[in-house]
Formats: C-alpha cells, structure tokens, sequence
C-alpha cells in the first residue's frame, strides 16, 4: 500500500510553443536540477503559415507519442503559448494601488484590442514611475490573452490526459531561465538585453538584474530571413534555410558546442568590479573580444563564466547569408536600438552592461555578430539549457543533443515559474 504523504510528485511537464514547432522538457527538483525526459514536435514546412486550429490538431496527433518517446511522466503541464496568441504592451497609467492600478491597465489593453475586458487574461508588472505632460505615471507592461485561446491550450492538454497549471508568456519564460545567476544583492545592478530570435519573431526583454524593466515582441525572425533568401536564390524558403546553414549564417547541424570546463559553474556575479573591468579595457584600447569577455560576470568561487550565458560573440569576416540579408539585419538592429532608447529614457542611469542572443536563430554566428556591431555592446551566445545537462548525458529525446541550444531559453525558465493557473 502507498501511503500519499510518500508519494513524490513529478515536475510538470514544460510546454514552449514555437514557431518551428513545440519543445518540451521535464526538469528535476532541488539545488542542482537537470533534465529528466525531453522532446520536440516540429511544425511541417506545410504547416508553417497555417492557422492556429490546424496546428493545434497537429498537436494533439503527435503528442502522445512524443511524451511515450521522451519518457514524461506526471499529468501537469506548464505552458508558454504562442506569440500570436499574447500581446505584450508598455503603457502609461494613473498611479493606483493594487486592483484599481490592474484595471486601469486592463481598460487600456480592452480599448486597443477593441474587446470585452471579460474576455481577456492580463498579467501586469511595475516598472517605474514617470510623468507625461507633466503629469505623474505609472509606466506598465501588460502582457495580455483571450480566455478563449487560454481554453484551447486548456482543452489540447485536455485531449492527451494532461491538466494545465501554469500559462507564461514567452518573455516572461525567457527571463526565469536566468533567475540562478541574479540571487546576490549586486547582481541587481547589471543591466543586460535578452534578444530571442526565433522563427517566426524576436523576443526583446531588458531586465535589472532579474527584474522586468522592458519587453517587446518585433513581428521579424528566421522564417523572413528564408523567404527573403528564397525570393533572391529563385530556391523555396526550406532550401533556403538549409543553404545558409553551409554558409557560415549559421554552424551546420551537426556541430559540437564549444563548451568547456565551465559547464560546472551554476553563479555568475556582477556589479561594479565588471563595469570597472569593461570600462579599464576600452581606456587600454583593448579589442572588443576582450571587453565583451571582461563585461560578462563571473563567479565568485571559480571566476568562470556561468554556462547558461554561453560563449562570446566576437566580431569576423561577413558571411555570404548576411551579405544578402543586410536589409533584413539593418532592420532588427533598428528596432533592437529604438528598444534600448525607450529603456534609456525611463532610466538614464542605467546604461546597458551586456546582450545575451537566444533562440534558434541565435545559432547564427554572423547574425549575432552584425547586432552585437550595430548595438556596440559585449554579447554573448547564450544557451540556458547548458547547466541542466551537468549531471548526466542529453536525453534522447533532445534534437542534437551534442550542440548548443539557445532555442530552448523559454521552456527552460518554465521550469522556475509558478504554477499560479
């Protein structure tokens, strides 16, 4: 006989849905956490410009076989939806205490979508006061979704036996992957710009340390740059993609990650000593390989970079793939400088210290190099996933299992966000 207080509860199952197609990851509880099943549905090419309702009845086809294949266990679900399905939103409010704050914001997000505000899921979260003509302000992120597309995702776990306990948006997944690098008081002080650029859009979060300070999502990623090569090569956009692969847009799929011993090293610090650091190496004329290595916290014990921000971003020669997308590029690194202008104009003490490139398209090394240029800041090429494969080998259910996998930031953080549905 089983007795329920012996009983250990498996994790919930963590659900990112991409535009490339869903990822899923099971993580273990404790201190030291590490993957326990892993699995990926992708989207057919087919399917890519499909709706919705088509993809979720991909979904529902291949999900009991992918959650037998990757050894998932429990009946918990946590979900990160698409990012068509979530408005993310600054806005500008009346200071308010509590409810009265939410549902000012909840009249802004109801009147620009132009529907019932019953109808609508919104989380919020402070970001600072300030002051439009004169007046005072609370300035607001809004992160909102019909109860209607919340149900769908309810209702397709539903179907394989499955209980959703938990929605987060993108953005909000990509921050919690990074909460076990900012638990000192002076991780607070470093500034740093996520940029997740994924198939179908990129995903744009500066934070303080761990907390929220901008977010965005910019309606441009890797599916626009394979049908811009495609419309220029005459090829369609999956030959497209494949080509840059070889052309040094991105590292073929079979390459080994470059990680080194530092894959042991779960903190990384910050504050001061790297801004003093980052500043004596650009007085000493120093290259930008080194400030970008010197700008990146270490940790306290061993002075390594934590494996979760990856490896540097240093500046090369200029790729054939990039050549030809140079407008695509030019027009990201726009919108990623009007990002860091919006932030400088609600803190202007608060100078960016680093960008830290996700999502698939990260893997591109000449991308990361012509934004890292264009926004003149220490990059690295992050890869959360990196610290949860220390304690054993990849799970045969992760896709290529030996590379890097800055695509897999989302459904990381799932695993440290509450389960609050």
């Amino acid at each position: 006989m089983k007795f329920g207080f012996l009983r250990t509860a498996s994790a919930p199952i963590l659900a990112d849905f991409g535009g490339s197609g869903l990822k899923l990851l099971q993580v273990s509880h404790g201190q030291t956490p590490s993957i326990v099943a892993a699995g990926f549905i992708p989207v057919p090419e087919s399917m890519r410009l499909s709706s919705a309702e088509d993809r979720f009845a991909h979904f529902a086809r291949e999900l009991p076989n992918a959650l037998k294949r990757g050894g998932f266990t429990g009946s918990r679900v946590v979900v990160a939806p698409l990012s068509a399905h979530m408005l993310v939103q600054h806005y500008q409010v009346a200071p308010a205490e509590g409810d009265a704050l939410h549902a000012s914001v909840l009249a802004q997000v109801s009147m620009q979508l132009q529907c019932d505000p019953l109808g609508l899921v919104v989380r919020t979260v402070d970001v600072c006061e300030t002051a439009r003509d004169g007046q005072p302000r609370v300035e607001v992120i809004a992160m909102a979704m019909s109860r209607l597309d919340v149900m769908n995702y309810i209702n397709l776990f539903k179907s394989v036996k499955l209980s959703v306990v938990g929605i987060h948006g993108e953005i909000a997944g990509m921050m919690h992957a990074f909460d076990h690098i900012h638990r000192r008081i002076e991780d607070a002080a470093v500034t740093t710009m996520y940029i997740d650029i994924g198939a179908s859009g990129t995903k744009v979060a500066i934070a303080h340390g761990a907390d929220l300070a901008f977010a965005k999502w910019i309606a441009l990623g890797g599916r626009h740059f394979d049908q811009c090569l495609a419309d220029l090569w005459a090829v369609t956009p999956a030959v497209a993609n494949a080509r840059r692969l070889v052309e040094g847009f991105m590292p073929p799929r079979h390459a080994v990650s470059a990680r080194s011993a530092t894959i042991g090293i779960e903190e990384v610090g910050g504050g001061m000593a790297m801004l003093r650091s980052a500043m004596a190496a650009q007085q000493n004329g120093h290259s930008q390989e080194s400030m970008a290595a010197s700008a990146v916290a270490t940790d306290r014990r061993e002075g390594l970079t934590a494996p979760a921000l990856g490896s540097n971003v240093a500046p090369s020669a200029t790729a054939t793939a990039v050549t030809a997308l140079r407008e695509q590029i030019d027009a990201l690194a726009d919108d990623l400088s009007m990002c860091m202008r919006y932030h400088t104009a609600l803190f202007p003490s608060r100078p960016l210290d680093r960008v830290v490139f996700l999502g698939g398209e990260a893997r591109g090394v000449g991308l990361c190099q012509q934004l890292a240029a264009s926004l003149r800041l220490p990059a690295k090429a992050g890869d959360p996933l990196a610290r949860l494969l220390v304690h054993g080998a990849a799970p045969s259910g992760l896709p290529e299992p030996t590379a890097s996998h800055p695509g897999w930031a989302v459904v990381c953080g799932l695993a440290s966000a509450p389960n609050d549905l």
